[in-house]
């Protein structure tokens, strides 16, 4: 029997409206985003490889990637099985036609993450949003990290693997000139480092002992290394010549911490050598003292989330206050209400507070008037309670729910695009259902 679902427009149409997906692509202003990214070169010249997808369909993939939570070959099998998805991305399969590059996401992930215009963005959606936004005029801010998918990083990992890049490097370039491998101390530390790991109890002398090994070693094989890429027969690519000048900024660092002072401060630290933009984030938690990803500061206004600042080197977020307010203003005009975290209250953030006449939750200082005390008390209990329930909880929804628990993306500009369609994803799923509520009720208001 024939499906008649897919030979009319309007039934096809008014089926996926009726959809999750159908609602939740109601709740998104894609040809507003799309307009802030050029089109690909051969999507608009109409060469090269076919385009299944235009600037839209791709941040459609981008979004479908964190409403699904699945890898991007399974997301590239669903498209390929579901209508309403493909629908989502603005394409139509033909019968027994599938798209067989999995590889589609992660080159629009990549694409748009070297165009990608938070800010212009934000005001796009902030603007598509407002009439399902109440009590613009009060703002809520806060700072979290998102994480990265790297291994916890220890000095002896850290160098152990810089040893095996190198020496496979070196090998690489023997091979190129026809020579035999190198007969160099390779096993000889692998062991010792392995026989390191397997040490349940692991001593400061044993650490030292065998990170001073580890950095001999790794001298060694850099040296060789110069004399033969010093050769004119032996080629590199760009990306392992860069992993080599990561791996040369690293044994810097070391060398000066073993050799150097004793208690050296490490300016941009690597701790991932193949995500060397990575920095230490201290957060001082009690489970995770130091967390390693991108801290992101954001501005919440009624449980919707924007970012003010993404940075992957530590900041302090009390000095980001004025600059929150000033965004807020700048997507939703007016500011009469303001809940931050206790780091935010300095003299400086309370002195701006108080003359652009901005209530905060902030403990105030000195004596204060025995008939506002009470009325004080009420408004800072009230901002503090949806800050601690509303918009730290969107931390975690965001992390258990979106896919940003620990981001897999491999450089700097595909992480960063990761998070921003998370958080855009888990705010677009909020509208949404308030958008269905709206309309249920106008629904019933007329009946």
């Amino acid at each position: 029997m024939t499906n008649l679902l897919f030979f009319y427009e309007n039934l096809l149409d008014e089926s996926f409206s009726q959809t999750d997906l159908g609602i939740l692509y109601k709740a998104i202003p894609f040809e507003q985003l799309s307009a802030t990214i050029p089109s690909p070169r051969g999507l608009v010249t109409g060469q090269g490889r076919k385009s299944w997808f235009d600037v839209s369909g791709g941040i459609g993939l981008m979004i479908l990637k964190h409403v699904m939570g699945v890898s991007d070959r399974m997301l590239i099998d669903r498209i390929n099985t579901d209508w309403s998805m493909q629908l989502f991305c603005g394409i139509r399969l033909r019968p027994g036609e599938r798209i067989k590059d999995s590889n589609l996401p992660s080159w629009w992930r990549s694409y748009i993450g070297q165009y990608l215009d938070m800010d212009a963005m934000q005001q796009c959606l902030a603007g598509y949003w407002k009439p399902w936004i109440k009590d613009t005029a009060f703002s809520f801010e806060d700072a979290t990290c998102y994480e990265s998918y790297i291994a916890h990083p220890t000095d002896c990992k850290l160098l152990w693997g810089a040893c095996k890049e190198v020496y496979a490097l070196n090998q690489l370039f023997r091979k190129q000139l026809k020579l035999r491998k190198s007969r160099s101390n390779y096993e000889k530390h692998k062991t010792l480092f392995l026989n390191y790991q397997r040490c349940r109890k692991k001593s400061r002398r044993k650490e030292r002992k065998l990170r001073k090994q580890l950095l001999g070693f790794l001298y060694r094989l850099l040296q060789l290394n110069d004399e033969l890429q010093a050769r004119p027969a032996t080629h590199i690519s760009k990306r392992k010549a860069t992993r080599l000048k990561t791996i040369r900024t690293l044994y810097e660092q070391q060398h000066n911490k073993a050799f150097g002072d004793r208690n050296p401060q490490i300016k941009d630290r690597i701790v991932s050598i193949s995500k060397p933009y990575i920095r230490p984030i201290i957060r001082g938690k009690e489970i995770k003292a130091v967390e390693f990803g991108a801290k992101v500061n954001k501005l919440q206004v009624d449980g919707i989330s924007f970012i003010q600042r993404l940075s992957y080197d530590a900041f302090n977020e009390g000095t980001q206050l004025v600059d929150t307010i000033y965004l807020h203003r700048k997507l939703f005009g007016k500011c009469t209400h303001h809940s931050a975290d206790a780091i935010y209250a300095t003299n400086t953030n309370r002195k701006y507070c108080r003359q652009n006449n901005i209530t905060t939750n902030f403990i105030p200082k000195g004596r204060q008037k025995p008939a506002l005390v009470e009325q004080s008390k009420t408004m800072r209990a009230a901002l503090n309670r949806q800050r601690s329930t509303v918009l730290e909880g969107s931390f975690g929804n965001e992390k258990n729910h979106y896919h940003l628990n620990k981001i897999k993306a491999r450089n700097q500009s595909t992480e960063t695009c990761w998070i921003f369609f998370g958080i855009l994803t888990a705010n677009a799923s909020i509208i949404s259902k308030r958008m269905q509520q709206a309309a249920a009720q106008i629904k019933s208001t007329a009946a």
